[in-house]
């Protein structure tokens, strides 16, 4: 019997120090806990997904030398978050460099909306997009 998957229920993360980690994703991204427990946290985003930060298993001096990401950038493992707008791309970028979050690539513009690059404080390379669903691959 074949399966078909309907959506993603969750992404989560291991995290060097959790509260820095909840500091970085309240502050810059804006999300929103929904449950947080001593080792993990929990953020709503959108109608149905979760996103967590879980608390690697000792700490800071384990996660990196075991977990902490040692390339960066676009061409290498990375996730995205939603943006609503081309322009709030844009202006996410001036957020980011107001509070010297390092960007891996600066905010552009594509044929199917917009994109900017950058890491959070474990080293994850993040993308902030607007995917514009009017646009055809070509």
């Amino acid at each position: 019997m074949a399966f078909t998957v309907s959506g993603i229920n969750h992404f989560g993360l291991s995290v060097a120090d959790l509260d820095d980690s909840i500091k970085f994703y309240t502050e810059i991204l804006g999300l929103k806990i929904s449950e947080k427990r001593e080792h993990d946290c929990f953020f709503s985003v959108g109608d149905s997904s979760v996103f967590a930060l879980l608390q690697y298993p000792g700490g800071s001096d384990k996660f990196d030398t075991e977990m902490r990401p040692t390339r960066k950038g676009k061409a290498f493992t990375h996730f995205g978050f939603a943006a609503p707008s081309i322009e709030d791309v844009f202006e996410f970028q001036g957020l980011l460099e107001e509070k010297n979050i390092e960007i891996t690539k600066k905010a552009y513009e594509r044929w199917d909306g917009a994109s900017v690059y950058f890491t959070d404080p474990n080293g994850y390379t993040i993308e902030f997009i607007y995917f514009d669903p009017t646009s055809h691959a070509k």
